[in-house]
């Protein structure tokens, strides 16, 4: 909750900052302006709290988000950061709080999940959108290691999964953290504390470069990471 604070407050601080002509310009890696982008982020705020409307496969999803793009005619990024302001606040400070961390409930890519896989997915949007937002801008972005590691792919990247991709297991070796095992296994995402399986495909990385290339901002010549990638729909 702290991380998704700090970032929402970054991103809503950056949307500001926005010209109506910066608004226009195209982001590197999205079909998507500034302006579209900033939108995209408040739609997906108001789908934690207010939107039910959810996919029922990862291949829907990047249609539902056109859909509620859409639907949401201002591209205006400064009038867009108010509703975004007043918004994370009611997510974060008066719905959100009152979610029991057990209580399971619909996701997208048709998969339920409990509050927080679902806040680092949310978290994850402040993040990587913002980097396309400053990207397209000219203007830095950091994302701390700390920040990296809350959104490194979990079990709920499952909703993301390609449909008919093999059981395989990888094994993520991020600079100065264990490493962290996890399985394709029938369809899902499975996080798992066993051994080191000498079977699994290895991926090492600093955080942020796993987070970013995983995400899909930067590219990779590693095999394994790109196999990784291909098991999933775009996100």
């Amino acid at each position: 909750m702290a991380a998704l604070h700090d970032a929402s407050s970054r991103f809503i601080d950056l949307a500001t900052t926005v010209t109506p002509a910066e608004a226009e310009l195209a982001v590197p890696t999205l079909s998507w302006t500034v302006g579209e982008t900033v939108a995209h982020v408040l739609t997906v705020v108001r789908r934690g709290f207010a939107d039910s409307r959810r996919s029922a496969s990862a291949d829907q999803t990047a249609a539902l988000n056109q859909v509620c793009l859409d639907e949401l005619e201002e591209r205006d990024a400064a009038q867009l950061a108010d509703r975004l302001r007043r918004d994370v606040h009611t997510a974060l400070d008066v719905v959100y709080p009152k979610i029991p961390d057990d209580r399971e409930f619909a996701f997208h890519g048709g998969v339920t999940t409990t509050m927080t896989p679902a806040l680092r997915i949310v978290l994850g949007e402040f993040l990587i959108h913002g980097y396309d937002v400053a990207g397209a801008l000219g203007r830095a972005w950091p994302i701390s290691a700390d920040e990296a590691m809350l959104v490194v792919p979990g079990e709920l990247m499952g909703a993301w999964l390609r449909s008919g991709v093999p059981d395989e297991r990888y094994e993520l070796r991020l600079d100065g953290e264990p490493p962290m095992s996890f399985a394709i296994r029938d369809g899902k995402i499975v996080v798992s504390s066993e051994d080191a399986d000498p079977r699994a495909a290895v991926i090492a990385a600093d955080p942020v470069q796993m987070v970013l290339t995983f995400y899909g901002r930067l590219p990779t010549d590693d095999p394994m990471f790109r196999r990784l990638l291909s098991r999933f729909v775009p996100s």
